[in-house]
């Protein structure tokens, strides 16, 4: 009697697996526009922050803000038990928050540029830690990681998220997954 191969089988299903991995990846693509996502206006709004103490160190570049932090510009809104900020002659450099009022999370939200056709999205982030460099747009969100963007939801360990290019890449760290929801497109 002939058996399969056991090792010709593996190989098939790592084949099936990595087609359909590559899939995933492709229709994020495609739901992720080029678009960017914060609203050009936030940038030129005053940059306020609330919080139960502070310590700022313009000889080093920085300050620490502890205690029900909450930082707001325009529509971007910062919630954390602390933040980092980091700055230079040019302005603010990065925003690190940590931990906060949101089941021991960071959280983070900010409305988008309208589409095409006058939708408005609110992105929203939760994270053990949120950092935020300001220049290049760019969000590194560790532990429960979660990001909310026109609807979908991606969770994780680790998000990784280029916020002009849209492109989002999840690790699910200590032998757990990425969880990603799409939403169907709407006509």
């Amino acid at each position: 009697m002939l058996l399969p191969n056991y090792h010709a089988i593996s190989a098939s299903r790592l084949r099936h697996w990595k087609s359909v991995f590559i899939c995933l990846l492709a229709c994020s693509s495609l739901l992720l526009s080029t678009s960017s996502w914060a609203l050009a206006s936030d940038r030129q709004q005053p940059l306020e922050i609330a919080a139960n103490s502070a310590e700022l160190n313009e000889g080093e570049g920085f300050s620490i803000y502890t205690g029900n932090v909450i930082i707001t510009q325009g529509t971007m809104v910062i919630e954390a038990s602390s933040v980092k900020v980091t700055f230079n002659d040019d302005g603010i450099q990065t925003m690190l928050a940590t931990d906060g009022p949101h089941d021991g999370l960071a959280y983070m939200r900010q409305q988008s540029e309208p589409t095409g056709d006058g939708q408005i999205d609110i992105m929203k982030v939760w994270g053990k830690s949120i950092d935020y460099q300001i220049n290049t747009e760019y969000l590194t969100i560790l532990g429960n990681a979660k990001l909310i963007q026109r609807g979908n939801e991606f969770s994780g360990h680790t998000i990784l998220f280029d916020r002009p290019k849209d492109n989002v890449k999840a690790t699910g760290g200590e032998g757990k997954r990425v969880k990603m929801i799409f939403l169907p497109k709407s006509n």
